[in-house]
């Protein structure tokens, strides 16, 4: 029979375990070094201010909540889950529960015509996301104007929560930098309550190919080579194009080559097909990507377009930091 010293040893082990598996799933994810930098100091600082406080000494409170700004598709999600699984089984949140909420909320979950709903709205959406995290999809979004001054109000109420349950509730606010700074500059509590902050740059083609592999690993499916190759020159003339969605794009791509290729495969005798048939994707399932028709002329106004705004986006994060 187990004593209560045993179990808790076992559940402590176990939450090492699990903390564990989800660091090494996020620093196996492509890209990122900023992120991962950061998550890093976190443990590093956790393990210090717990031995100060072993040995008597004064230990710094830290906030956990984190900006996180870029693009669609390059992983903010998947990383912010990833970050609270570890930090609610590494002790830096306050939770007992086995499984860590991780709570997603646009501004269509909390808006309402009621008087005051909006804001009861949002604290229902911190209860559930105790011992976990609150991730805020595009937050400048909750940014709005009308006869009950909702917006302000939501804002108010989420920097309040956000101090009122900063020990059990992390905070992760994402969107694109430009918008997120207006965000920011909307109620003057914003800044102090997201001192961390993570840049998430755009995927570059090896990325990219890595997400690519990763995902048809997760469906029991491999690349060839030549569908590789064809990937590759896919992405090169699809990737400076508006819209594209980085990470959701590749998977958009790999998903219709699946379909693709279970066409090609129809139409095999039965008897010819093999499992390495079943998994292979090949140059014949990639698909010729979508050209807008413009000339070469149209084509260097949009790189400089591009190369424009991406330098007022530097501009704009070196300000921030």
């Amino acid at each position: 029979m187990q004593t209560q010293d045993s179990r808790r040893i076992n559940l402590n082990r176990i939450k090492k375990r699990k903390a564990k598996q989800a660091l090494n799933r996020l620093y196996s994810l492509p890209g990122m070094g900023s992120l991962k930098s950061q998550v890093d100091e976190f443990i590093h600082f956790a393990k210090i201010s717990k031995l100060r406080l072993e040995h008597g000494l004064k230990s710094e409170a830290h906030s956990n909540h984190m900006l996180f700004l870029g693009n669609p598709g390059t992983g903010k999600t998947t990383a912010a889950r990833l970050i609270g699984e570890a930090f609610a089984y590494m002790g830096l949140l306050n939770t007992e529960q086995e499984n860590i909420p991780f709570v997603e909320i646009h501004h269509s979950d909390i808006v309402s015509e009621l008087v005051g709903r909006a804001e009861k709205n949002v604290e229902k959406k911190f209860e559930e996301a105790r011992g976990g995290v609150l991730f805020i999809d595009e937050a400048y979004t909750f940014i709005g104007t009308d006869s009950h001054k909702s917006g302000e109000k939501v804002v108010a109420v989420i920097v309040q929560m956000m101090e009122d349950m900063r020990d059990e509730v992390m905070v992760i606010a994402a969107g694109y930098p430009k918008q997120m700074e207006k965000f920011m500059d909307y109620n003057p509590g914003l800044r102090s309550r997201f001192p961390n902050k993570v840049c998430f740059q755009d995927y570059g083609i090896p990325d990219l190919l890595k997400i690519a592999e990763f995902i048809c690993e997760e469906r029991d499916y491999r690349m060839s080579s030549e569908f590789t190759d064809r990937l590759s020159v896919h992405l090169l003339k699809e990737i400076n194009q508006p819209g594209f969605g980085n990470a959701r794009s590749v998977r958009n791509i790999v998903e219709r080559s699946i379909k693709r290729q279970a066409i090609r495969l129809s139409e095999m005798e039965e008897p010819q097909v093999q499992v390495n048939d079943l998994m292979l994707l090949t140059d014949q399932d990639m698909e010729e990507p979508i050209t807008n028709g413009a000339s070469e002329k149209e084509e260097l106004i949009h790189q400089l377009k591009l190369i424009h705004e991406r330098l007022e986006e530097l501009e704009l994060l070196e300000m921030l930091g």
